[in-house]
């Protein structure tokens, strides 16, 4: 079956961020020139222009799909199940009306929100309470299924970061999450866990209890403990101690302490639409504070008034940190 040619992270949000520049209806010709230039850059650049600018006619053109019976039995069926968008996304995509999408954007996430039980977009976090008591935080940009039946309790995570204290089940069913990287079982616990969108593999970490950690396809497994993080990938599982309150996220803030500002950015665009980037000359500054995660602007302008920064805005799309003129 054929795969699409994976595109990274950065470079799909550099194509989101030139896409919405085209259509705001305010890009100049300069920035026509820019952009030009960074499609000839790089292959992948281009790879990913040409899917960005692609997605709406692949819409339209398979739309014709619904002439074939089956598609449109799929639809009409569809029509009865209570108005759920997701459901109807799901039914369509068994009829293959939505399969060459899929197939074509496996990294697309707004195709995957669609077809996620639970989803939230950029900036949005997410409380939900399972059938079996279990509390779900969804962070900003993640998308979940979630599977209960008589043997377990399942929580698929496609992408993006979920925050779990188990609940605990009359039934007795194991409570168990994945991600492409592991299966992860916790021990009555309190847990967060974070995959895709330039993550490396799954990482976990611990805020009470234990969680058993498991490769896929049995390559490895550890039981992670109260206070620990690890990353779990194709080389194993790494353990190291957490640096910072990794699910401060759940109320609303971003924790630093003597963090890097470069990694202090790559979080705050987590929760901003387009491209925040720190320039190299002044990544390795180092930043100590709690952040409001609803204030991303409030966030930028307190730091270019406690650090030797300015922010240079190209679009509100576009924003970069860089040193302060004469700094």
């Amino acid at each position: 079956m054929y795969q699409a040619q994976p595109i990274s992270a950065s470079v799909r949000q550099q194509a989101i961020a030139w896409y919405s520049l085209t259509q705001s209806g305010d890009i100049t010709a300069e920035q026509i020139r820019e952009l030009e230039r960074w499609r000839q850059a790089d292959s992948e650049h281009e790879l990913a222009w040409q899917r960005m600018v692609g997605l709406p006619a692949l819409l339209r053109n398979n739309a014709g799909v619904l002439r074939d019976p089956v598609a449109r039995s799929a639809l009409q069926q569809a029509r009865y199940v209570n108005g759920d968008r997701r459901q109807v996304l799901k039914m369509l995509m068994g009829a293959s009306l939505l399969g060459a999408i899929a197939w074509q954007n496996r990294e697309s996430q707004w195709l995957q929100g669609g077809l996620a039980d639970l989803s939230t977009e950029t900036g949005e976090r997410r409380r939900q309470v399972l059938d079996d008591g279990t509390e779900l935080w969804l962070n900003t940009a993640t998308a979940v299924d979630i599977d209960f039946n008589a043997n377990e309790r399942r929580i698929l995570l496609r992408y993006g970061e979920i925050n779990v204290l188990t609940g605990h089940d009359p039934f007795g069913r194991p409570l168990l999450v994945q991600t492409d990287d592991a299966l992860m079982r916790p021990l009555g616990t309190r847990f967060t866990v974070r995959c895709g969108d330039g993550c490396p593999g799954t990482l976990l970490s611990v805020s009470s209890g234990r969680v058993a950690a498991t490769l896929r396809h049995g390559r490895g497994q550890r039981v992670i403990d109260s206070g620990q993080r690890a990353r779990l990938d194709s080389e194993g599982i790494v353990v190291s101690q957490p640096a910072v309150q990794d699910d401060a996220w759940i109320d609303g803030f971003v924790i630093a302490q003597a963090t890097r500002l470069d990694e202090l950015i790559d979080q705050l665009g987590r929760y901003r639409p387009g491209i925040l980037r720190c320039d190299p000359r002044v990544a390795g500054l180092r930043v100590t504070g709690s952040y409001p995660l609803d204030d991303n602007e409030r966030i930028l302008a307190l730091l270019e008034s406690s650090l030797p920064v300015s922010i240079q805005r190209r679009t509100r799309y576009w924003v970069t940190v860089v040193p302060r003129a004469g700094a």
